[in-house]
């Protein structure tokens, strides 16, 4: 990819993620999908990620939250944050990432996500990982292999949206 090609790349994702802010503090919700390996298992390529805005107190430990820094959006879970109100900070960190991202700053939290789509069901997540989920999160976070046979793996179970039932 040439120099350009990559400039005109970065504007274009850091004019996505600005609009993405923008609709979240507009209207208070967005429905972005979900690009990474990084919170796998819990959040698979493809997802919809169901982002609703919420005011910095609202943010726990074991919330999944949107940042917005350096022109990408990032959906990771809160391990921890700082105590002061007026200038809160959040530690977030992918499932299957082994090390914790810079701290979140409160002009950066975008939302955090309660739900996500999959093969057309509505998925509420959980503020922890059962104990099967973090037990491959673990491998993953050491084996990118382990990595691409799950995603492999969940691609060819999921049901097509075309092809699942009506949903009352």
């Amino acid at each position: 990819m040439t120099e350009r090609a990559v400039t005109t790349a970065n504007v274009a994702a850091a004019v996505k993620c600005e609009l993405a802010g923008d609709i979240v503090r507009a209207f208070g919700a967005l429905r972005c999908p979900a690009m990474g390996w990084s919170m796998l298992p819990t959040v698979f390529p493809g997802d919809t990620l169901m982002v609703e805005r919420v005011s910095p107190v609202q943010v726990c430990v074991g919330d999944v939250v949107v940042a917005g820094r350096e022109g990408k959006l990032c959906a990771h879970r809160v391990i921890g944050m700082s105590n002061e109100l007026e200038s809160r900070q959040w530690i977030t960190q992918g499932d299957a990432v082994p090390i914790p991202d810079r701290p979140v700053l409160a002009n950066e939290l975008l939302g955090r996500v309660n739900y996500l789509i999959r093969a057309g069901r509505l998925i509420k997540l959980r503020a922890t990982l059962s104990s099967v989920e973090s037990l491959v999160a673990k491998v993953i976070r050491h084996s990118e292999p382990a990595a691409r046979v799950l995603v492999y793996l969940h691609k060819i179970v999921q049901i097509p949206e075309a092809n699942l039932p009506c949903q009352e």
